[in-house]
Order: C-alpha cells, then sequence, then structure tokens
C-alpha cells in the first residue's frame, strides 16, 4: 500500500534499537488501527508484544513507545496530545518487586505533528546505547546522533541547540528532551516535549538508562484528509460553539487573583499546542531576568502556588516569585514539581522530628519555609548527592531506608497509590467544587483503579465553576452511554460513583488514542467531551464509518488490553488500594479554611471504609470483571476481541 492509503495516519511505524543502531519501518497495520484507533492503544499493544514481563524498567530490554493519534495534525480542535507508554521507574509495591506500565500523556507545539508530517504514528526504541546519544527523524532521514556534548546539559539549553542545530523551512523542528534528573535516573524525572509540555513522568529515566537524551521530529510529508469538506465544517462548528461557551473566556484567561495582574504585567507568553483549543492560555512561559525561563501550567499558575502553599514559602498569592525560580530551576531539571514538592514536604516533616540530620543532607541546614534551602535540596536531588540519592528511589524506597512510612503519615498529608502521590487529593480537594469532600465523580476515586495512578485521570469537570447535577448527566450523555447504563449509573437525585467511573475511563482512553487535549475537556467541557461528534470526525479524517457508540467501544478495549498487560507484571485486586490517609480521614478531619473536611462524596455525604470498598465491586461489576480477582472475565475478553490474553487470566487464577 502506498501512503495515499493512510487517511488521517502517518503510515509507518519506526523501530529504533540503539544497541545495535538498526533502524527499519514498517506500515501500520490498519486493522489495528481501526480496533485500537492510534495512540495508547497501538502503543499498548506494541509493549504487550515487545516487553518482556518481569524486566526491571531501567534494563536494557524495556522499551519506549513513543505515539500519536489519528486527529494529531490534522487541524482538529485540540489534536495535540502524543503518548510515551513504557514500563515506568517509580516502584509501585511497597516490596519493590513490581513496575506498572501505562502512558504517560502530553502536549506538543511541534513534536508530534513533525513526527506525523515526516510519515510516524509511533517511534518504538529497544535497546541501550554505550554512549549518549539522540534521534534524529526528518521524513526517511533517520539517525543515532552522538549527544555527548549535549549530556549533562539542562533541558532548554538542549532545545535551543537542538532546534538550531536541525532547522526546518516552515518552522522549528519538534523535540523531546530529558534534564539532568532523567540523566541520574530520579524515578519521577520527566522530558519535555517541545520545552514546555511535560512528557513522561516516571519515565524520563528511562531514557536516561538506555542513554537517550533526546528526539528530533521534522517532517514535510503531510496528512491525507479522506473528507476534507467534512473535517473542515465540523471543526468550524465546534470552534464556534468553544468561542460561545461561557467558560471561554476563563479559559483563554492569565488566572486570577494577584497573580492575573503579576503574570500581565510580566513579560509572559502563551505556548499553544498545534490544534489548540481557541488560543488557549494554558502555558504560561514567563522571560525575565529574575525567573529566566519558567514553565507555568494550568489557567492558574498552579505549580508556583503549590511551592508556596505545600511548603509554606511566604508570598502567596500575590507575590510567588520564590515558587518561580522553583519552579524554573524543576523544569531546566526535568523533574516532576508536583512529586518534588511533595517528597520535600514529606523530607520537611522529617526534619522537624529529628529523623533526618544536616549530616544527612550533607551539611545543609534545614530553613522551614526558606526557598534557598528547597532550592539547595532540588540540587541534590537531581545530582543524587547525600539524602538526594535517598529521595530520588520514589516513595516506598525511600520509606524504607529512612525506616518510616511515607504512605500512612497523618501530618505529611500525601496520599499515595502504586507507589506515586496522588496529586489531586479526594480529601481536599472539593467534590466538583460542590460538596467539602472529594470523592468527585470519578476525580476522586478514578486514580485508584488505574494501572498508574494519574492525578489527573478519570476527569469530569475540572473548572472552578459550579456545576449542577443536571450538567453531571448531560456529561454522561455526551460519552455515548446507553439508556440502560444511564439508568444503573443515575438515580433522581444521586449517582453511583464506581459505575461512572467506567465510563469516564472507557472515554478519556478515547481521548488518548485520538490524540485529544484534555485540558480542553476538563475547561471547556460541554462543546469538547462530545463522541458523537468525534465519531463524524474520526469518519471524515480517516475514511473508517464509525459510530459514537463504537468509539467508546475502543476505548474500553484499551483499558481492558492496560489491565490485562498489568496483570501480566502480577498486579491485582489487591493493587487498587485505598490509600491509608483516605481511611484515616473517614474519621480524623483534616483543618482547611473552610472547616474540617472529612472523605465523603459529591453531595457531601461522609464516606466510611465500606462505602469505598463498594465502589470498587460496583467499578467492577460494570465493566464486567470478577469481583473476586478485580480482572477482565474470560468472557469480557472474548467479546471485546482480546482472547489471546486469556492466558495470563489462567495463570493469575491458577486455571
Amino acid at each position: 500500500m502506498n501512503n495515499r492509503t493512510y487517511y488521517g495516519y502517518g503510515g509507518s511505524i519506526l523501530y529504533v534499537d540503539l544497541a545495535s543502531k538498526r533502524i527499519r519501518k514498517e506500515p501500520i497495520n490498519l486493522d489495528l488501527a481501526k480496533k485500537f484507533i492510534g495512540g495508547t492503544g497501538i502503543g499498548f499493544n506494541i509493549l504487550l508484544d515487545f516487553l518482556k514481563p518481569g524486566i526491571h524498567p531501567l534494563s536494557p530490554e524495556n522499551v519506549m513507545v513513543f505515539g500519536t493519534g489519528p486527529l494529531i495534525g490534522t487541524g482538529i480542535m485540540g489534536s495535540s496530545k502524543c503518548y510515551l507508554s513504557t514500563k515506568f521507574a517509580m516502584p509501585a509495591s511497597r516490596d519493590g518487586s513490581k513496575y506498572f506500565i501505562s502512558n504517560s500523556m502530553f502536549g506538543s507545539n511541534r513534536f508530534g505533528q513533525m513526527m506525523k508530517n515526516a510519515g510516524y504514528d509511533h517511534i518504538v526504541i529497544t535497546g541501550h546505547s554505550e554512549h549518549p546519544c539522540y534521534l534524529k527523524v526528518i521524513n526517511d532521514d533517520v539517525e543515532i546522533c552522538d549527544a555527548t556534548d549535549l549530556w549533562g546539559k539542562d533541558l532548554y539549553t538542549v532545545g535551543d541547540i537542538l532546534r538550531k542545530r536541525h532547522p526546518g523551512q516552515t518552522g522549528p523542528c519538534g523535540t523531546w528532551v530529558i534534564g539532568q534528573a532523567g540523566e541520574n535516573l530520579v524515578t519521577y524525572a520527566l522530558g519535555f516535549a517541545d520545552d514546555f509540555f511535560n512528557a513522561g513522568r516516571f519515565a524520563a529515566a528511562i531514557a536516561g538508562s538506555k542513554n537517550l537524551k533526546a528526539i528530533v521530529t521534522l517532517g514535510d510529508k503531510g496528512i491525507k484528509i479522506a473528507n476534507p469538506r467534512k473535517h473542515r465544517e465540523l471543526n468550524l462548528k465546534k470552534r464556534k460553539e468553544c468561542l460561545n461557551h461561557p467558560k471561554y473566556s476563563k479559559f483563554i484567561s492569565f488566572g486570577g487573583g494577584g497573580m492575573g495582574k503579576f503574570l500581565n504585567d510580566t513579560r509572559v507568553k502563551t505556548v499553544c499546542c498545534s490544534g489548540g483549543v481557541c488560543g488557549c492560555k494554558t502555558v504560561h512561559v514567563l522571560e525575565s531576568d529574575a525567573f529566566g525561563r519558567t514553565w507555568i501550567g494550568g489557567v492558574f499558575p498552579s505549580f508556583p502556588a503549590v511551592v508556596h502553599m505545600e511548603l509554606g514559602i511566604p508570598g502567596y498569592p500575590k507575590n510567588m516569585e520564590a515558587g518561580f525560580k522553583f519552579v524554573e530551576m524543576a523544569g531546566k531539571y526535568g523533574i516532576c514539581v508536583n512529586s518534588v514538592v511533595r517528597v520535600f514536604k514529606y523530607i520537611s516533616v522529617l526534619c522537624k522530628r529529628g529523623v533526618i540530620k544536616s549530616e544527612d543532607m550533607g551539611g545543609l541546614e534545614f530553613k522551614d519555609g526558606d526557598i534557598n534551602f528547597y532550592l539547595a535540596l532540588l540540587d541534590k536531588l537531581v545530582k543524587r548527592a547525600d539524602i538526594g540519592a535517598t529521595m530520588a528511589e520514589g516513595w516506598y524506597v525511600m520509606s524504607k531506608m529512612l525506616g518510616v512510612d511515607a504512605a500512612s503519615d497523618w501530618e505529611a498529608g500525601t496520599p499515595i497509590s502504586k507507589g506515586v502521590d496522588i496529586n489531586v487529593d479526594a480529601r481536599v480537594w472539593p467534590s466538583l467544587f460542590k460538596a467539602p469532600g472529594g470523592f468527585s465523580p470519578p476525580m476522586g476515586f478514578g486514580p485508584l483503579t488505574h494501572p498508574k495512578t494519574k492525578h489527573q485521570h478519570a476527569v469530569t469537570y475540572w473548572s472552578s465553576e459550579e456545576v449542577s447535577f443536571e450538567e453531571v448527566k448531560a456529561d454522561a450523555k455526551l460519552m455515548a452511554i446507553t439508556q440502560n447504563e444511564f439508568e444503573r449509573v443515575f438515580a433522581d437525585k444521586s449517582f453511583n460513583t464506581g459505575r461512572l467511573t467506567r465510563y469516564v475511563q472507557d472515554a478519556e482512553e478515547l481521548y488518548n488514542s485520538l490524540g485529544l487535549c484534555d485540558t480542553s475537556r476538563h475547561d471547556l467541557h460541554d462543546p469538547v467531551r462530545d463522541i458523537p461528534w468525534l465519531a463524524e470526525v474520526y469518519t471524515a479524517v480517516t475514511g473508517h464509518q464509525v459510530t459514537a457508540r463504537e468509539l467508546l467501544r475502543a476505548g474500553e478495549i484499551v483499558w481492558n488490553l492496560a489491565k490485562m498487560i498489568n496483570a501480566r507484571e502480577g498486579f491485582s485486586k489487591e493493587d487498587d488500594l485505598i490509600p491509608d490517609l483516605y481511611l484515616k480521614n473517614t474519621e480524623i478531619p483534616l483543618k482547611a479554611r473552610e472547616g474540617d473536611r472529612y472523605l465523603a462524596d459529591w453531595f457531601g455525604n461522609r464516606l466510611s471504609k465500606e462505602d469505598i470498598k463498594k465502589m470498587f465491586v460496583d467499578y467492577y461489576i460494570e465493566r464486567g470483571w470478577d469481583i473476586k480477582t478485580g480482572l477482565p472475565t474470560k468472557e469480557k475478553l472474548v467479546e471485546l476481541g482480546l482472547s489471546r490474553l486469556i492466558p495470563i487470566i489462567e495463570k493469575a487464577d491458577g486455571s
């Protein structure tokens, strides 16, 4: 088949072995593309075939799959998300024996689009390079290049060098780069796509272990659309809906409070993803003498705010200079701000208790709320110096090495699931910003059932606007669920969180496979989370006729595939745990400005341990999974066309 057959797709999968230097490409399997859509679905399918069960994530045998969805590069509103699928570096069990396999979704300004324009839907990287290297992908010119001169340099510097080294005729090349944190195998290090889109939380260490510093993408082949007229019509219609949406002005703003004025008065530029939603301003970049080049995510500059609030640094909310400086350094090093701040918060608690002393930190003296202390601690973490070597290993290993239990420490206040800190904390996040609890549908519950805990997975509404119960029901209908399913989830004045979570997760996996922006789905919710519209779009782009229901079904297939590939790694129902701190919070209140907070549902009703356990049962039943194992039944796998995964179940239950 020639490339014209692949409407919406680049047409090829690129395979790169860093050890043997062998490079090859194969045409994408259109039957698999129809079944799994693209994106994460194809990624998991590749990992199933290429990744040996039980290998250590930092071994040469681990595999990295970068990919795009069929909508990326087509100009469809919100078509910006790429993904990286691999076995992640963060230990996911207390004994350190299990590591999750999942994906890290990320936006991009050039990386994903240029990858598609070069003719590649996915890049599969195996092996280990003996020397620092980067991968150059420029149309058919694919080369493993020497990166000795780039190793040890910060993320922003390397991005600048590569864009000058590989200029494009119609714009810069796309880049994916790791910083020093990834080089030194910090488990929660991340890469950045095009400097400002965090890409690969818990995965940059995998690249570091392979001596892979960066990937460069550049292409001019273009992407063919099956029905350009219909594609344009659908895109324009949806853009108008977004522009007229009542939340649009907030979506494109710099944020609120004292920081809104600060950002508008400071040299700030916004970086929009390719296919960005109507000029969104969810990525702010400060370029000033005071802060250098600082990436700030979200419609509110949440990262600097998190630094100030979690570490007790004065200045919030009107003067967060210290927070901006911390975020700048974290960006250069390539490390997850959310995770590192929560680790530092816990280290501060241990310093106050006398568990950690100055000599443990190489003579560094603890100074509560002092940004200079935390910047020095950040440097030690990235370089794995003194206490930094311990912090770099992640929550479970760090706790064991220090003789503490971070997962159940009430004062530290960080819930942990599968070894990962839950950024959307169900104890303190209002349930849809309405009730003083956190098991919002299903933001608080969803991460507990994910193969890899994800702080933004299974999100319904993300906006700070109050949401009505009627809007929640309308949202479910946009996800193409049947009337029978709707009646199982919703009652007159309530809903079942466990059952609803299943459909939100399937929809999220669909969006990930298509390559759609998640921020727009959270903030401009009503017009964007529209699977019937997406069915028309997908048909117009690829020429493959699908219904909304068939698309949602594809999301279900991908989710079950992700579950099974992790079951092959030994994960089971026992790993779908309720964080210790959530259980404590059913009885012990958290102090907040709004008053005492107990774990509660969306309506403000306090939850018990048994209530949460029932959510899991309802969730498994709605998925058609075995409530005893928490895994898909053989019948479910047959139904989804995943029969080849049945031996995994048989091995798990000993049959």
